[in-house]
């Protein structure tokens, strides 16, 4: 018995010690190998979204500390950027609408804050008077409760008072009209008081169908309101401005300023009804439309028929020893030196641009929205809602007239009364429509861009870009309908549909980033257009072979 017992307790004995052996084998064989709790896939995707969280973490306390102000808010905020701040133009993935060529992201957005005051308005202490406006219309001026000339006027009217070709380009609603118009006026007076003092007889000046000066326009609404700012000067300043239509009577008429569009003036010419012997200043405003391809065989031919011979000197006298030329845009052509090279030396000509030419309004806010095309009236319905319940007049931009036509109905079926302005409709509807809206008769405009160019719309403060523009220059002038000098503050709101608007954003995002000039603001729009059907004629030959 008690041997059996010894035997049993050898045997359980044995037995522990193998299990213990057994355990520890195992454990040493298999302790190196990894428990699975997960399948790897799931690992590196839990992995990747840790990482992205503190990058975006480490990005966003970055910014925190930055001082600068922000120019760009997101609504992803590590896009988010701030004055000061590097920027890699070369890396676009560090662009907020580096991805917007897919629907991925639908209900993406990014809006430029205002930074800065509006760079038209000069803080340099000087008067029209010290620029060489006589004290009468300087009275005349402050009357209409403007001051202070802007930068471009300070620019621009000690130079053609001197008789110098130039070009002047600035930004929009900078004081464009008023740079070119005083200084013409100034030159009217001094040929008057020239023929008096010299010739003892002021009757020897002949202005009847016969101008000192000359402005053309591209369009008849553009006319009409240069010659309203003249008419508002005429009570202080011995001149007459006179408007040409597209009918005018036979008879004489005093002018020594002629407004015309480019088609009215040329019928009068080759009717002889306008004489060219007294002309000495030739002011071809929004010149970049005008140089346009559309445009610039009309302005040639009336630059023979009125035989004008360029100044190539300065003078300080009441007449010149020939024909100043004027050329006024806040946009223009890279090659508009060819084109003047048939026009005049391009020696004799002063170029007198401000700082902000071709840059983003810095004091005006804008919005880009990425949206698809089933979504963009809903949202404009309920922005321009919103935008009459705070009284605040809003232009529509659309970049045809069937849209044109489209929303005009939309929105007067979501009970939302609005004007529409486009080319089919003559000018005398044009300028009826435009005048409504000036006048507060409705808050709502939808245009295309016939309007974006030249006409002074201080009280709008809202613009909407329901169709992204094609090309820079077209933004630019859309966007200058708001923010101008003597209007209140203004923003911009642009839908961004097509996989074509994102290159567009693209290079608006950059200038922001990098704080420059906006690149490739081509103003001759035919010619790209003609580029661009090339373009893709020359794909579709591409395809078929």
């Amino acid at each position: 018995m008690e041997n059996l017992t010894r035997s049993m307790l050898l045997r359980s004995s044995s037995m522990r010690w193998f299990v213990n052996s057994c355990i520890y084998v195992h454990t040493e064989a298999f302790q190196d190998l990894p428990r699975i709790t997960c399948p790897l896939k799931i690992q590196k995707k839990i992995q990747y979204a840790r990482d992205k969280k503190l990058k975006e973490s480490f990005l966003l306390n970055q910014q925190k500390k930055r001082r600068g102000p922000l120019i760009i808010s997101c609504k992803r905020r590590q896009y988010n950027f701030y004055q000061g701040e590097a920027f890699n133009e070369f890396d676009t993935h560090k662009l907020v609408s580096c991805g917007w060529k897919t629907n991925k992201r639908l209900d993406d957005y990014f809006t430029i804050l205002p930074y800065s005051n509006n760079p038209s308005i000069s803080e340099a202490s000087c008067s029209f008077q010290e620029l060489g406006i006589n004290e009468k219309l300087c009275e005349g001026l402050r009357q209409l409760g403007i001051t202070s000339p802007t930068e471009i006027q300070q620019y621009a009217i000690p130079r053609l008072l001197r008789g110098s070709n130039a070009i002047c380009t600035a930004e929009t609603g900078s004081g464009k009209t008023l740079a070119y118009l005083l200084p013409a006026i100034e030159w009217i007076i001094r040929q008057k008081l020239y023929f008096k003092s010299n010739e003892g007889d002021e009757s020897r000046y002949n202005n009847l169908n016969n101008p000192n000066t000359v402005i053309i326009t591209p369009s008849r609404e553009l006319t009409e309101q240069v010659m309203s700012v003249a008419e508002s000067l005429k009570p202080y300043a011995d001149f007459d401005p006179f408007l040409l239509g597209n009918s005018r009577k036979h008879n004489q008429t005093p002018m020594d300023m002629l407004i015309s569009t480019p088609g009215s003036l040329m019928k009068q010419l080759k009717s002889k009804q306008i004489s060219c012997l007294n002309l000495q200043h030739m002011i071809i405003d929004e010149s970049d439309t005008l140089f346009d391809d559309s445009f610039i065989s009309d302005i040639q031919k009336i630059l023979q028929m009125f035989h004008v011979q360029v100044v190539e000197n300065e003078d300080n006298n009441g007449l010149l020893g020939g024909t100043q030329i004027v050329l006024v845009s806040a946009t223009m052509p890279d090659g508009v030196e060819t084109i003047l090279g048939d026009l005049m030396p391009l020696d004799a000509v002063a170029k007198i641009s401000t700082q902000g030419l071709h840059r983003l309004q810095p004091h005006v806010k804008q919005k880009f929205m990425r949206i698809n095309t089933q979504s963009k009236g809903q949202k404009l319905v309920e922005i321009v809602k919103s935008n009459i319940d705070k009284n605040e007049p809003t232009l529509i931009f659309v970049n045809n007239n069937k849209t044109c036509y489209y929303l005009d109905k939309m929105l007067n079926d979501n009970g939302i009364s609005c004007l529409k302005l486009n080319g089919e409709m003559s000018s005398k509807e044009r300028i009826g429509v435009f005048r409504k809206f000036k006048d507060g008769f409705l808050n709502v405009l939808v245009a295309t861009d016939i309007a974006s160019r030249g006409l002074d719309t201080v009280n709008v403060q809202h613009v909407i870009n329901y169709d992204f523009p094609t090309f820079i220059s077209d933004y630019i002038h859309r966007v200058g309908r708001v923010g101008r000098v003597g209007s209140t503050e203004g923003q911009v709101t642009s839908f961004v549909t097509h996989k074509w608007d994102v290159e567009l954003v693209w290079k608006i995002e950059i200038a922001a980033r990098k704080m420059r000039k906006l690149q490739d603001v081509n103003a001759n729009i035919k010619m790209k257009l003609s580029e661009l059907d090339t373009a893709k004629n020359d794909v579709f030959e591409l395809n078929i072979i």
